[in-house]
């Protein structure tokens, strides 16, 4: 059975959601982390965070893009190869 292009972006954006928790629980571990790490380490791991920080952020907005309909012409072409958005 098919499904609508509805249906698809509600999964995409709950697995989206997962993915915001899953990297806000990350973030909590990473950050708890750092006081027991060298000045060195806390260098690398301050990186890290700001990473895992821009990926939350870019999900997130990437869930306000789907439910306000701004990426439903990406939704109706995921499986056409020839559809090519541009920023």
């Amino acid at each position: 059975m098919a499904r609508n292009n509805k249906e698809i972006k509600e999964d995409i954006i709950q697995f989206l959601k997962l993915c915001i928790t899953y990297s806000e629980e990350s973030l909590e571990r990473k950050t708890k982390r750092l006081g027991g790490l060298s000045e060195e380490k806390i260098e690398i791991a301050k990186n890290e965070i700001k990473k895992w920080e821009s990926y939350k952020q870019f999900t997130e907005h990437t869930i306000k893009e789907l439910l306000k309909g701004d990426l439903d012409e990406w939704i109706k072409n995921l499986h056409n190869p020839d559809f090519n958005p541009r920023p």
